[in-house]
């Protein structure tokens, strides 16, 4: 009896994780082969009819539009970082994609990070809206003496909405970390002595650091730019 009720207490506690699993092989399969599709009908197998699309600028497409792009180029797919969030009847799913296009006898390679939302419907997961952003090449950092990366060092005020903003710039051996309050740390990769990126958002349209010098060599100025917006925080320390 104590055998049969612990093997059912075990299958309670398996039967949830072990669906879970399948799920999201489930959702995985899904990615792909829309992701991949040989023609218009093996692309729209799980797409809803009033399903939406947030791609490059700011226009909303629709499926009409989005399937009429779809055709077989002997491009080849990967699926990346994928992760499923299940709720039931709806699931969000993030993922990158990263295509492999035939090219001029070599191949292009292409990545996209993907936001779909697919929901249960009539027994079958269907697509109902999807968001993608095209990941452009990574920027390559150069080698700097640490000894110039100190002149960056420093602590930075910057005046929002009238309100002071402190940051911090230190190194750590050959590396250069910067930390707004309330934020995490991160690091800053050189692009010259006074030019940095974002080590977590290397693509070549992420955000960008310029450190203005002063006669002395020495940073007076933190200019921190994103999307097309400049913040300029001045050395205080």
């Amino acid at each position: 009896m104590r055998r049969q009720l612990a093997c059912l207490i075990v299958g309670i506690l398996v039967a949830p994780a072990f669906a879970a699993a399948n799920r999201t092989a489930l959702f995985l399969d899904l990615v792909t082969q829309r992701n991949s599709p040989t023609d218009k009908q093996s692309w729209g197998r799980n797409v809803a009819t009033d399903a939406i699309w947030i791609g490059r600028g700011l226009r909303v497409a629709r499926r009409t539009e989005v399937e009429a792009l779809q055709m077989g180029t002997g491009k080849s797919v990967e699926i990346q970082d994928f992760e499923a969030h299940d709720y039931g009847d709806t699931a969000v799913l993030t993922y990158v994609v990263v295509e492999h296009h035939p090219q001029d006898g070599g191949e292009r390679i292409v990545r996209l990070r993907k936001l779909d939302t697919y929901l249960l419907r009539d027994q079958r997961w269907q697509l109902v809206s999807n968001a993608e952003m095209v990941g452009r090449p990574d920027r390559k950092s150069v080698a700097i003496d640490p000894a110039v990366l100190d002149r960056c060092v420093g602590e930075y005020e910057l005046r929002a909405d009238g309100k002071p903003i402190h940051s911090k710039v230190w190194r750590e051996g050959s590396k250069l970390y910067a930390q707004t309050e309330g934020q995490e740390k991160g690091e800053l990769l050189p692009l010259s002595a006074t030019v940095f990126f974002d080590a977590a958002e290397p693509q070549d349209d992420g955000p960008e650091n310029e450190f203005v010098t002063g006669a002395d060599g020495r940073a007076t100025e933190w200019i921190y730019r994103a999307a097309g917006v400049e913040f300029r925080s001045r050395r205080v320390r």
